[in-house]
């Protein structure tokens, strides 16, 4: 019988719960085992769902003129201003911030995760990081559980993220709930 994978070593094919992930159709797709019809790619080979994005400007909402949250100056839907970006924007200029800070956050998520993930699962993560920062994504237990395969770990890492200053934020709460039902689903 030939091998399912002709010239790759065991010690290559990806795993998952140390299960190995059997490829479909072509190298970069893999079925997980528990999930038939779930395929799971290397995080650059995405760009974050309209799922992720709505979850994004619904939690975010659309800000027009700069506002101040924590400390730091925001505007659009949550976009960290810069030191010579007007304080007032229109629509447009807001979309255009979104797009810059998604490609920023998936650039973030391709670089901090090493294995295969469902489009969910990166889009969720990406909205995790838009929300966060690359810097607390790529230290936080969401990226660490994820790049040792435990997805159920993973995703309920989430809801730990749901304070602001150790108060617990209703809003925030709600977030990740909803970032963690994206994660989840196949």
């Amino acid at each position: 019988m030939l091998p399912l994978v002709p010239d790759v070593e065991a010690a290559s094919i990806p795993t998952m719960n140390g299960v190995p992930l059997v490829p479909v159709f072509a190298p970069v797709n893999f079925l997980d085992p528990l999930e038939p019809d779930a395929v799971y790619r290397m995080p650059a080979e995405y760009n974050t769902n309209h799922t992720a994005v709505q979850i994004i400007k619904e939690e975010e909402t659309l800000q027009l003129e700069a506002y101040e949250l924590g400390g730091v100056w925001l505007i659009g839907y949550g976009h960290l201003m810069l030191e010579g970006e007007k304080d007032v924007i229109n629509e447009q200029e807001a979309e255009d911030f979104l797009r810059e800070d998604l490609h920023w956050c998936e650039g973030s998520i391709e670089r901090y995760v090493d294995v295969p993930v469902t489009l969910n699962e990166f889009s969720a993560m990406v909205a995790f990081c838009y929300n966060v920062g690359s810097g607390k994504t790529r230290g936080s237990s969401i990226v660490k559980k994820v790049n040792v395969d435990d997805r159920p770990g993973a995703a309920d890492a989430f809801l730990l993220w749901n304070r602001m200053n150790g108060v617990v934020m209703s809003a925030l709460a709600k977030r990740r709930a909803r970032e963690r039902t994206l994660f989840v689903t196949p």
